[in-house]
């Protein structure tokens, strides 16, 4: 489940620190507000904007835009910069993202102008939460690190808490689960040495998020409990369904469904009530996978649905794919083919979507070389400044030493300078390369795009044309109709494959869970083009948590696809089966078929065997064909997983 974004509150810790009833504080601020004037009244609004964050967002954006214009009228260019911070926050908690940036950049600008460090470095973050929000990791990254680099130098314990909490969250969102977990807990050692409430329950709902990844659910329960408690302490209401959900996946985890529901239902209702429909569609998901669990299957459809419509008032296209994903496993279970097979295609039409962004990488990878550079670099300076003062000590006691002690010194701090150049010439050659494959990503990216958009809209175009044809003309030449049938089927097919290719080229790896729904569809339209023949197909339970290359997916799919193709046409067969186990350190494939069968010493192998043959071998797998005259056939494929790389 997702974490809470630290977010630059304008509070003080005094205001933060034990608040008690909001509703009576909001009177108070409301009523101090109108004897006030000037510098007094501005910092005013600024609290009210931010106490209305947690519970009226359009209250809270009122005052903030109130704050604004006596920010301009007493002339304070301070107050200005806070002004749009606190109206940048409030569209970052609406998720109006764009609104959040423009204003984050004008604050930017004007703390820039009176080098208010901190400011910048509070700016530099907002900026990187809301590139964090849209999705841009590489940005999100980069304004963090900016925002670091000024909260280390001022030796800001709190605010380098708060940097290193979101740097985890981006390391959690790609995966990186235990460089999240270093930085949640260096952000929770921060939080607690300098005794910021807020931070340390924040950092306490992230511990207990990332912590569900290790299966440490004792201590995941323990901080998620933490910061529930935390969060009604201070009163900020719109954040305790993010520990709710933590609750409810540990409880979930655990199979004690009945707490889990009781957490799931909590959250969720908590997410709509605050208009938060990303995160209500998110814990919909999860709760419907758990009602998948216990096979209450209708109620998991009525939850997914639910979650659908959140997620689409969100625009989460992601969110919105998973929900299709649990809806075509619940009416798989309850045996509605026909729905079951409608919600698979638009699961697989919004994973072909869905292109994999993987710029992150080259950021994660300079982190790691930036910050070994760093350390490298800061070992190198000291021991100059080391040397330098046993220069001037060996100057004022050995005078008659100065002249060669003076020489070695300059000899070794050329040396070290030399060294220092180099790292810094590879670091830049490092970098150098990170944009290169970044570019090769991008051109891989625009290629499947012109695939999809230009020949796929050719071929779409062809068949349109072909059945104008038959149309308009009122052919009654039957072979001139049969020719136009054959190119429209053979257009549909390759629109198919091409479909097949742009999600090959697009995917870093490919999940058995993908090549069953693949398999499944492919099945499916057999089935509707030969309704004589029962087909079957099952794969082992054991395998959907693996995963493999795409080219070693885009074989196994292709080989699987061939053999039905060869059954259908050729074996006269009643029944044909697909069969994937999980063999242990093996994964065995078969395709089987009832029909006529062949003799192999006597039938030479086309194209069709020989390419399947060539496809597995490629792949490090063994293929095996196994048939006889009225025994059918047997395709057979066995792949050792270590091969593969299946464990994700």
């Amino acid at each position: 489940m997702r974490q809470l974004t630290t977010m630059l509150l304008l509070l003080t810790a005094s205001w933060m620190v034990g608040q008690v009833n909001p509703n009576s504080k909001i009177d108070s601020l409301k009523a101090l507000v109108r004897t006030q004037h000037g510098a007094k009244k501005f910092k005013t609004l600024c609290y009210l904007s931010d106490e209305y964050s947690s519970s009226d967002l359009e209250k809270s954006l009122s005052y903030g835009k109130q704050a604004l214009l006596a920010a301009k009228g007493i002339k304070s260019d301070s107050c200005l910069a806070l002004a749009y911070n606190t109206i940048a926050n409030t569209f970052q908690y609406k998720l109006v993202l764009d609104s959040a940036l423009s204003y984050h950049r004008k604050a930017l600008k004007v703390r820039v102008a009176i080098k208010d460090s901190l400011g910048i470095a509070d700016t530099y973050n907002n900026i990187g939460i809301v590139y964090d929000t849209k999705g841009d990791f590489e940005e999100a990254l980069n304004n963090y690190f900016k925002a670091l680099y000024y909260y280390d130098k001022k030796n800001d314990i709190a605010k380098q808490g708060m940097t290193y909490t979101n740097i985890g969250i981006v390391y959690k969102t790609h995966l990186d689960y235990p460089k999240a977990l270093a930085y949640y807990r260096k952000a929770y050692a921060y939080y607690s040495k300098a005794k910021d409430a807020f931070g340390i329950t924040v950092s306490s709902g992230n511990l207990g998020s990332i912590l569900i990844n290790f299966k440490q659910y004792k201590e995941s329960l323990k901080y998620s409990e933490m910061a529930t408690k935390g969060y009604r302490k201070l009163g900020y209401d719109r954040y305790i369904p993010y520990p709710l959900v933590n609750i409810a996946v540990v409880y979930d985890s655990l199979h004690q469904f009945a707490s889990a529901e009781k957490y799931y239902h909590q959250s969720i209702a908590q997410h709509i009530k605050f208009e938060n429909w990303y995160e209500a569609a998110n814990g919909g998901n999860g709760y419907a996978l758990c009602l998948i669990k216990q096979k209450k299957y209708n109620e998991s459809i009525a939850v997914s649905e639910k979650a659908k419509a959140n997620a689409m008032k969100s625009d989460a296209e992601l969110l919105i794919n998973a929900a299709n994903e649990n809806l075509s496993k619940a009416y798989a279970k309850l045996g509605n083919f026909e729905k079951a097979y409608k919600f698979s295609n638009l699961y697989a039409m919004g994973k072909d979507s869905l292109f994999v962004k993987e710029k992150t990488k080259a950021i994660f990878e300079l982190d790691a070389k930036y910050q070994t550079e760093k350390k490298e670099k800061l070992l190198l300076k000291k021991e100059i400044e080391a040397r330098q003062r046993n220069l001037w000590l060996l100057i004022l006691g050995f005078l008659v030493l100065t002249t060669i002690v003076a020489a070695l010194m300059i000899y070794r701090q050329q040396k070290l300078r030399n060294k220092q150049q180099e790292q810094e010439f590879r670091l830049e050659t490092a970098i150098a390369k990170i944009e290169t494959q970044n570019k090769l990503q991008e051109q891989r990216l625009s290629i499947s795009r012109d695939l999809h958009d230009n020949i796929g809209a050719q071929l779409t175009f062809i068949i349109s044309s072909v059945d104008n044809l038959k149309y308009a003309f009122d052919l009654k030449d039957s072979k001139l109709n049969g020719k136009l049938d054959n190119i429209s089927d053979f257009t549909q097919s390759t629109i198919i494959e091409l479909r097949d290719t742009i999600w090959a080229m697009n995917s870093e790896a490919i999940s058995f869970e993908d090549l069953r729904m693949r398999i499944m569809n492919f099945i499916e339209k057999a089935k509707t083009a030969k309704e004589s023949i029962a087909f079957g197909f099952d794969i082992d339970e054991g395998l959907s948590d693996l995963s493999f290359s795409s080219v070693a997916g885009m074989n196994i799919y292709r080989t699987i696809q061939e053999a039905v193709n060869n059954a259908v046409k050729y074996a006269n067969a009643i029944r044909i089966g697909v069969h994937i186990y999980d063999k242990g350190d093996e994964i065995r494939i078969e395709a089987i078929d009832d029909g006529l069968g062949f003799n192999q010493d006597t039938v030479l192998n086309g194209n069709g065997l020989h390419n399947m043959k060539k496809r597995i071998r490629s792949i490090g797998g063994v293929f095996d064909i196994n048939s006889a005259p009225g025994s059918g056939t047997t395709v057979s494929i066995n792949i050792q997983k270590a091969l593969l790389n299946t464990k994700r």
